[in-house]
């Protein structure tokens, strides 16, 4: 049974039966397209890739079996700040950085196992499996790949299969 579990979390991060491949949803982007907002209030592409990578980063540490110190996290790095904005290599490097943080995920998913309980941070906060820690990896990135293709199609910026 294992063996499918990971069959099938892996084939979810690639986007299968979820949403689309990963890194379709950034392919075409550039920094100047992906600071763009719609109606100019509501999150740019930047921004939620930014928010996507930075929870991707937490819970990979957490797949690690590092428990997380939520106190130490700090709400202002969720999002890009202004100057992180101004900046297209940092653009580039969040692509990078989001791409490797999906093959990452593949490779862990492959060397924990799934139903093994793991610490997500202080005595208050409840134990979750691996598994359960995986889905949030992979249901948090599939919303906010929703996200950013909506708000490419907003924009005009998205071409359709």
């Amino acid at each position: 049974m294992s063996e499918q579990l990971i069959k099938d979390l892996s084939s979810g991060i690639n986007g299968f039966l979820t949403h689309l491949e990963p890194m379709k949803a950034v392919e075409g982007l550039t920094p100047t397209s992906a600071r763009k907002k719609p109606l100019n209030k509501y999150h740019s592409c930047w921004d939620l890739l930014h928010h996507t990578v930075y929870w991707q980063d937490v819970l990979l540490e957490n797949l690690d079996g590092k428990t997380i110190d939520w106190s130490k996290l700090n709400p202002e790095e969720n999002w890009p700040t202004d100057e992180n904005l101004s900046r297209d290599d940092n653009f580039i490097e969040l692509v990078k950085k989001f791409k490797r943080n999906l093959e990452l995920g593949s490779t862990k998913l492959e060397k924990i196992d799934l139903l093994k309980g793991v610490k997500i941070g202080s005595e208050r906060t409840p134990d979750v499996t691996y598994f359960r820690l995986f889905l949030v990896f992979l249901q948090h990135t599939s919303y906010h790949l929703g996200q950013m293709v909506t708000t490419r199609k907003i924009l005009g910026d998205w071409k359709e299969d």
